[in-house]
């Protein structure tokens, strides 16, 4: 049960992380990243992608702003894909990122840990460092 809740925790870490980089990203600094959703999300004889903004005050100082993915033809023609299903495939797309940044970074630390030797031992200079071979009797020796 307890694993259960530790693979539930890692999940819902994972979903959290990956939204957020979504919001961060798509909302607030590049709302075109949607269009990378495009060759997915728009039809074939629909080929070129166009986030438009729309901005609108329902009240006075209020402002509400709204993102839509268009899948636009070579006539004119568009498709209405919104932006729920882009937003959505961000977030996979930076969970997948995030889960292959920790993949590295987990085996970049795993690759500078090295086992102790007898060089780290204390040697008796003062500068000594805890050592896992050190007891109350003193350093390891062989």
């Amino acid at each position: 049960m307890k694993r259960l809740g530790g693979l539930l925790g890692l999940l819902f870490g994972w979903l959290f992380a990956a939204t957020m980089i979504t919001i961060i990203v798509t909302i607030a600094i590049w709302p075109g990243e949607a269009k990378l959703t495009a060759p997915i999300l728009c039809p074939d004889d629909r080929t070129e992608a166009i986030v438009v903004r729309d901005e609108t005050n329902p009240r006075p100082g209020e402002t509400s702003i709204n993102y839509t993915l268009y899948c636009v033809g070579e006539r004119g023609e568009a498709t209405d894909v919104g932006f729920f299903r882009p937003f959505a495939l961000l977030v996979v797309f930076h969970g997948l990122i995030v889960v292959l940044l920790m993949l590295v970074l987990g085996l970049r630390r795993r690759g500078r840990r090295s086992p102790p030797t007898h060089e780290d031992a204390p040697d008796g200079d003062g500068d000594e460092r805890p050592w896992v071979g050190t007891s109350t009797a003193g350093p390891f020796v062989d």
